[in-house]
């Protein structure tokens, strides 16, 4: 078995490890009293802290989601495909490049070659091992920001076919993420969307809604929502054709009986953010982003922020700046939680927000979760009850957060787990108001008999 992970195929709120105080990763249950030695106290685990933690962020006044790429990692399509990971999406893109020459990609490579100095190294069997696809794309657009200035200003322009072949590159890399960043459909399993999801919902309707952010451009969490019965309110409209206007962020979802004047706030209503557009969204000529899943077009051009390194700056275009905008406002409201799961922190313009929020909110409080903590290679040991920190092995804002946990920052719960583990660990929240009641009948009628 090349890593843990391939071994927990399904969520368990076990799998997680809680970073406590001392610099250690303590595992979810207690020890076992040691029957030879009976002196011995054995350690008890994170367990009874981290439901503490998790009914907390239920019953905060705000609660904010911020869901990364590892939180689609727990989609499954039934032999494929599924979420891609940086890996994934270069060879995409080589094959994609070279579909005429797959046999050594030499069209990809050499261009790669061209832009970059070197190619990456093969492995054992020969094949390419996968490269840096942000840092490649990031190149080409600086190549051809510099080149296209100097051919409007030079009419003996000599680099003309090179320019060329670096926009046509871009449009068929970026055409072929769009296509393996839709891998949701009808038959795709998403056991810990739905989970988290249904959690989160039976949350009082009278308090502000759950607002979700995800830099995902996948689906994932509409169609869980969808299979669901809940309600995301994601800045379109509800009209024949879907188009986004920032005010509809303003609305809410009431019901108002026929014979009374007063109305009540549905239940299970979530307004839903994506930082990095989506797989559904296309920017007409006009500059009006609908919801749409039409093929690429000069007047339907997809509404995502690609991996490269100028992702900052283009978050500063409508409608990425509503939605960054709405997080930066969300962060600072009190009696905030903000739970995050399968985002690294290698984004700086969603990671400074979020430190910016830690240091200025002291009623923010965070629930941090993501698989990469601790070195997948110590997790096989289960019964090991603590781990040691490795501060080396985090990037920048995750250190400094870890810090801060050891300098006894109570209002941080850093966890070592995946999204589908915390989505198991979430507590059901006691009590269901009617609607809740019936729509759990009916969900097990459609289960079948005997359920």
């Amino acid at each position: 078995m090349s890593n843990f992970w391939d071994g927990e195929p399904i969520g368990k709120k076990e799998l997680l490890r809680l970073l406590t105080r001392d610099g250690k990763w303590l595992r979810w249950e207690g020890e076992k009293e040691d029957s030879e030695d009976p002196a011995r106290k054995p350690k008890a685990g994170c367990k009874d802290q981290v439901e503490e933690a998790l009914l907390a962020a239920l019953h905060s006044t705000n609660v904010v989601v911020l869901l990364g790429s590892g939180a689609s990692f727990s989609a499954k399509n039934d032999g494929g495909p599924n979420a891609p990971g940086m890996g994934d999406l270069w060879h995409a893109v080589r094959n994609a490049v070279s579909e005429g020459n797959l046999f050594d990609h030499k069209q990809f490579d050499d261009l790669a070659k061209k832009v970059m100095g070197s190619l990456p190294r093969d492995d054992d069997d020969g094949q390419q091992n996968a490269g840096d696809i942000e840092s490649l794309l990031s190149l080409c657009k600086m190549q051809i920001e510099l080149l296209s200035i100097r051919s409007r200003n030079d009419p003996e322009f000599a680099d003309r076919p090179w320019l060329q072949e670096l926009i046509e590159f871009v449009r068929v890399a970026e055409n072929t993420i769009l296509g393996k960043v839709g891998f949701v459909g009808a038959e795709t399993d998403l056991p810990a969307h739905w989970a988290f999801l249904k959690k989160f919902a039976r949350r009082s309707p009278e308090k502000p809604r759950v607002k979700l952010f995800t830099t995902n451009y996948d689906l994932c969490i509409e169609t869980a929502a969808l299979r669901l019965g809940v309600v995301l309110i994601d800045g379109f409209s509800h009209s024949a054709e879907q188009r986004f206007n920032r005010d509809h962020f303003d609305y809410d979802i009431v019901r108002r009986a026929a014979s009374s004047t007063k109305a009540d706030y549905l239940d299970g209503v979530f307004h839903l953010y994506k930082l990095h557009g989506s797989v559904d969204w296309r920017r007409r000529s006009d500059e009006i982003v609908i919801r749409s899943i039409d093929d690429p077009a000069e007047n339907r051009k997809p509404v995502l922020i690609y991996p490269r390194s100028s992702k900052y700056q283009e978050a500063f275009e409508s409608p990425y700046l509503d939605m960054f905008a709405a997080l930066q406002a969300a962060l600072r409201e009190p009696d905030t939680t903000l739970v995050v799961s399968g985002f690294g922190f290698a984004d700086d313009h969603i990671s400074a927000p979020i430190w910016s929020a830690i240091e200025a909110n002291l009623s923010l409080r965070l629930v941090l979760c993501d698989r990469g903590f601790v070195v997948h290679d110590k997790l096989f040991d289960e019964y090991a009850q603590e781990i040691d920190l490795d501060l080396a092995g985090q990037r920048p804002y995750q250190s400094k957060i870890a810090r801060l946990v050891q300098q006894g920052d109570t209002r941080i719960t850093m966890l070592n787990g995946r999204f589908e583990d915390l989505a198991d660990a979430l507590p059901m929240i006691a009590g269901k108001t009617d609607r809740q009641l019936l729509r759990d009948r009916l969900e097990r009628l459609r289960e079948g008999p005997g359920v």
